[in-house]
């Protein structure tokens, strides 16, 4: 969710095809978490990032040829592509770590604080005024975020602290992506994004390798440290699969937020909790505690409430009239 207000006036806001855009993404992208989890026991996620990026390159170039050619491709801004793709790499990996350690669909609720963090930033760095509403939206949701880590029960597993992470990360890349938007197609994004990952996955992997560190016996740190194999077939072709999920749901999500004001496209966003929920009971019969749904519950209503207030305030800047009450 884009804190900043920004509409790119060049990309027409086709409401309905571009949640469709976001939604479909965000379902694509659900599969690959799957993929993640089952194979996270037995490879490093530098060399699982490697090889899903690898396997995403021909399905990008056909999306390239789709969206018209080289012709489309725009890199008027290199240095804020270079910097998302970085944002996006780390935040998947730190998130592919969490979904590695903890039950999906907790992993996927602490990712989906991101639009708290958002406002929070925008008004501690940006200095963007936000008002009481939304403050005391951001506190509510990160005590929901608390009920999640429930820090009093003992100590906190570490998978848990490792999955705000990605949303901290993932928060500045919808801004980028705004930002973006009003120069760039997003094909370009999708392009350059890959082009990154595929870089610092070599520079990350062989990194790794070189300092061969041991894991201990923390299931992320395992995913994050251990070492190269050669991958199973049946493996490949499921790193084959997260290849192209990649690349139709980085897609799908680029293009949902550049057809789409942020503020409309963000609360769909939530969907990705129902298919962690799904995917998480069918596959590995997890069933979150009753204090995490509690916080999951939480954590959904104070985004959404701050999106909400967002639409009234974008409202406000396009009208040039007040709110009648303080957003």
């Amino acid at each position: 969710m884009a804190s900043d207000g920004t509409v790119a006036a060049a990309v027409p806001q086709r409401t309905g095809l571009g949640i469709a855009f976001l939604v479909g993404g965000i379902a694509v992208f659900s599969i690959q978490d799957v993929v993640v989890k089952e194979l996270s026991p037995y490879y490093s996620v530098s060399q699982f990032v490697l090889l899903r990026t690898l396997f995403s390159i021909l399905p990008i170039l056909a999306l390239v040829v789709f969206e018209g050619g080289l012709a489309n491709l725009r890199f008027s801004r290199p240095k804020l592509h270079i910097l998302r793709g970085t944002l996006l790499f780390l935040a998947y990996v730190t998130y592919f770590m969490a979904i590695a350690s903890v039950p999906l669909a907790t992993a996927v609720a602490l990712f989906l604080c991101s639009p708290l963090i958002v406002a929070a930033l925008a008004a501690l760095l940006l200095k963007e005024k936000v008002g009481i509403r939304r403050w005391l939206a951001v506190i509510v949701g990160l005590c929901g975020v608390l009920l999640i880590l429930r820090p009093g029960s003992g100590a906190i597993e570490p998978g848990l602290l490792i999955a705000v992470v990605p949303a901290v990360i993932y928060a500045c890349t919808i801004i980028l992506t705004r930002k973006l938007s009003s120069s760039e197609t997003g094909i370009s994004m999708v392009v350059s994004q890959t082009f990154v990952y595929l870089v610092l996955g070599i520079v990350f992997s062989a990194g790794l390798q070189a300092l061969a560190l041991d894991p201990g016996d923390d299931k992320a740190l395992q995913f994050l440290l251990g070492g190269w194999r050669m991958p199973e077939m049946g493996h490949l072709g499921l790193i084959a699969l997260c290849g192209i999920i990649a690349a139709a749901g980085f897609y799908g999500i680029t293009q949902g937020y550049r057809m789409v004001a942020s503020s409309v496209a963000a609360p769909f966003e939530y969907t990705g909790m129902l298919w962690g929920l799904t995917w998480g009971y069918l596959f590995w019969a997890e069933i979150p505690s009753s204090t995490s749904f509690v916080g999951m519950a939480v954590i959904v209503a104070a985004g959404l409430y701050i999106i909400h207030r967002e639409a009234l305030r974008n409202r406000q800047i396009v009208s040039g009239k007040p709110l009648r009450q303080r957003t």
